[in-house]
């Protein structure tokens, strides 16, 4: 494994560069702007989730709390709640869904759960993505990056909207990517939708190809994996059904794509901006894909995400990591790199920016024919590559 290797990103005119970004970089922004910060600011990890959640003085939900008594055989209290692992308790509930589909109480204390989880996520990062908040490590590593690349593709598992943020604060990068475009073929099968009144009419929006700003002959594309918080299926009800749930019913069904630069915390009422017959209001329910081990059928509806995102590896002539650690837990995410990165015949190594040299040591696992340059952090990875 080589480490510290000085090669800085060069202007290759037709060079095709693919980050993958990890929960870790978001948490990276937050540390740049709020070095100091209060719990309740912090993107939570696997292990901070319930600790974040207690910050921001979020109830837990009566279902939750029922149901995670009946697990760990105590009351959930804070003590309690900050020893668990939030893939633990997802892992845990949505199997005992999944064996129960039909029982309320299970499908209500899952249904609790995600919602609750979409809460924390939207209360924690939509405030880095103020216009305000520039020079983070995410924005500088794009930014490099695009300037470097004649193609440049973000590979994420994070659903929070800190990507999108970083690129159309830089207007530069804005030009290369805007919502009809940027998340790759999946954009085509994604409707835009805006909120009926409350207050995501206050938000600032995302661009469109409508707006005759952008030109995608050097595009920018994000590809999430595991969906995103401004991706949304309507519900025929106020909650979700089981079929959606488990994602048999959201196969089949459109998604649309919200346009506001911030997260809501909680699902709303939706409508449509092209005026015509039929129903025009629907409450929505997010389009992730939650830390859980049976996401085949989850991640159907974005499938062909996952084999843009293969492409772009196999076909890639730099690939960096940054705060993805590769968790045990997504093992789709371990072969999807492990095959990409076997097939790619351009790679002269990977860089890996990761406090933990552990996960340095994972990737080098997963493929062995290539050197692994190990940054401990992105101050690390911009030294040595002049950033």
């Amino acid at each position: 494994m080589t480490v510290h290797v000085a090669d800085a990103l060069v202007n290759i005119t037709r060079m095709r560069v693919s980050i993958v970004l990890g929960a870790g970089a978001t948490l990276a922004n937050a540390l740049h702007f709020r070095s100091h910060r209060l719990q309740a600011s912090r993107p939570p990890l696997d292990t901070t989730f319930f600790a974040a959640a207690r910050a921001l003085r979020l109830p837990l939900p009566v279902s939750l709390r029922h149901y995670l008594r009946r697990l760990t055989r105590t009351d959930p209290s804070p003590d309690v709640l900050s020893r668990l692992r939030m893939e633990e308790v997802f892992k845990d509930l949505y199997y005992d869904f999944l064996e129960s589909p039909n029982s309320d109480e299970l499908r209500r204390a899952y249904t609790d759960l995600v919602s609750y989880y979409v809460r924390v996520l939207a209360d924690t990062t939509n405030w880095i993505g103020e216009d305000s908040r520039r020079g983070a490590p995410v924005g500088k590593l794009l930014a490099s990056a695009a300037d470097a690349s004649s193609d440049l593709t973000v590979i994420t598992f994070n659903h929070d909207l800190v990507i999108e943020s970083e690129i159309v604060r830089r207007r530069r990068l804005a030009r290369r990517w805007c919502l009809d475009h940027g998340y790759g073929r999946l954009s085509a099968l994604l409707d835009p939708l805006f909120a009926y009144g409350g207050s995501y009419r206050h938000y600032p929006r995302f661009p469109v190809h409508s707006d005759n700003e952008c030109d995608h002959t050097r595009p920018i594309t994000i590809l999430k994996l595991h969906g995103s918080l401004n991706w949304m299926v309507r519900l025929a009800g106020d909650r979700p059904t089981a079929r959606t749930l488990s994602g048999q019913a959201a196969a089949k069904d459109s998604i649309y794509l919200l346009t506001a630069r911030e997260a809501e915390n909680q699902t709303a009422r939706f409508r449509r901006e092209e005026p015509g017959p039929g129903r025009r209001q629907w409450r929505m329910w997010p389009v992730i894909i939650p830390p859980v081990y049976a996401k085949q059928t989850l991640r159907q509806v974005i499938r062909v995400a996952w084999d843009e995102a293969r492409d772009a590896l196999e076909q890639a002539d730099r690939v960096i990591f940054f705060g993805y650690s590769l968790p045990l837990i997504d093992i789709d995410a371990e072969k999807l790199f492990e095959r990409s990165l076997a097939r790619n015949r351009s790679l002269k190594w990977i860089d890996v920016i990761d406090p933990a040299s552990a996960a340095a040591l994972r990737y080098a696992g997963l493929a062995p024919a290539l050197p692994v340059r190990w940054y401990p952090s992105f101050m690390h990875f911009r030294d040595v590559n002049g950033y």
